[in-house]
């Protein structure tokens, strides 16, 4: 077995735990059998309100962890793991914590978390790395020809998206998902219009006509020195800090946008190098348009680079996550997650498997992340 192939079954059995969280832990039954039918409460979240009416079902299978993450036992608080309970006393495999949370519940529960942050955050940063660092190694500042009204058409009308963006729309939806869409569409409308503007001085005068190169190299690499001069910690917690209860969703974008730098400069240096290979040249003499050379044979061989720093990446976003919920400035407060557990750890002391078990998993996934490329 060669030295990385246990972080595939390691992450993809984290995987597994993430996507059924609530048929493992939860205080929902899995199955409850009435006279009237059977219901499934701990997956529908529609059964649980129609079992309550029902009075005692005839039989129930229980999960195998029978506590939700942020149900209370204030009877049970701070038990030490693999404890024989009280008699009538639930038993708590990996211990509770000081409000009597189950500990291993919360740890599912924040595996879930933990591989949202981190896939949502990787697809985010594709989005924006592969497209920016694909054009900016491949054209370079002269391959992209365009006419000049065009080029202008894209310059001023990304200007007026953007602002116009920034100043009115940002007020009214705050910044997340639906500012990023409106923020592009918006950018899409404005290069449309000022296009539709100028067609008619292209078609008349030959000055707007001229094709010349667009230095998306040169637009990539300073916006590449604009993100990279940014401290992504410092600017990730003064964004939360405008939010009361930050949702997951709006930490996963902000993690997105941060990220996505490395993945574009790893891709524009190696299709720096795979332009000038022969091949590439042979298929340009052959006929082959430049976006379809780009997107059909230079792109999938430079995909090497980006996978292994998106596996970086990946554990880059949970233990970002992780940072941020110790804390006690991530998720919300009633989300528990490895850093809400070693936060918890950091007021009892005493209570080692609060830091014991969300440490270990913790370094684990990271380390399982750093080891993928191994295996290749």
């Amino acid at each position: 077995m060669r030295s990385g192939r246990w972080a595939y079954y390691f992450l993809g059995f984290m995987l597994a735990v993430a996507l059924l969280a609530n048929v493992l832990a939860n205080d929902y039954p899995l199955v409850s059998v009435y006279p009237e039918g059977v219901y499934f409460p701990a997956v529908f979240k529609s059964d649980r309100f129609a079992t309550r009416t029902l009075g005692p079902a005839e039989w129930v299978l229980l999960p195998p962890v029978p506590f939700d993450a942020s149900t209370t036992d204030f009877d049970q608080s701070v038990v030490p793991p693999f404890e024989t309970p009280p008699a009538g006393a639930s038993r708590h495999l990996l211990g509770t914590d000081n409000f009597g949370r189950d500990t291993l519940a919360g740890l599912i529960n924040g595996t879930r978390v933990a591989v949202f942050v981190g896939l949502g955050s990787l697809m985010i940063s594709l989005l924006i790395g592969i497209p920016l660092g694909a054009v900016a190694g491949f054209f370079g500042n002269s391959g992209l020809q365009l006419s000049r009204a065009n080029r202008i058409a894209i310059g001023f009308g990304s200007v007026v998206g953007i602002s116009y963006a920034v100043a009115c729309l940002l007020p009214l939806v705050g910044f997340g998902f639906l500012f990023i869409l409106m923020l592009l569409l918006t950018v899409a409308v404005a290069v449309s219009v000022l296009w539709m503007v100028l067609w008619p001085l292209r078609r008349k005068f030959a000055w707007w006509r001229q094709a010349g190169g667009l230095p998306v190299d040169w637009l990539v690499l300073l916006l590449l020195e604009l993100a990279v001069s940014i401290p992504g910690l410092v600017l990730l917690i003064a964004i939360l800090s405008f939010f009361v209860r930050p949702p997951l969703y709006l930490l996963v974008v902000i993690i997105g946008l941060l990220g996505w730098t490395p993945i574009a400069r790893f891709l524009r240096a190696e299709l720096l190098r795979i332009r000038e290979l022969p091949y590439i040249a042979a298929a340009r003499m052959g006929g082959v348009g430049e976006l379809r050379l780009l997107i059909r044979h230079a792109l999938p061989n430079a995909t090497g680079p980006v996978v292994v720093v998106a596996s970086f990446m990946v554990g880059t976003s949970i233990l970002a996550e992780a940072m941020l919920s110790f804390l006690g400035i991530g998720v919300p407060a009633d989300q528990v997650t490895w850093g809400s557990l070693l936060h918890d750890a950091r007021s009892l002391p005493f209570a080692w498997w609060l830091a014991v078990f969300p440490g270990l998993l913790l370094t684990l996934t990271v380390l399982a992340c750093n080891s993928l490329h191994r295996s290749e």
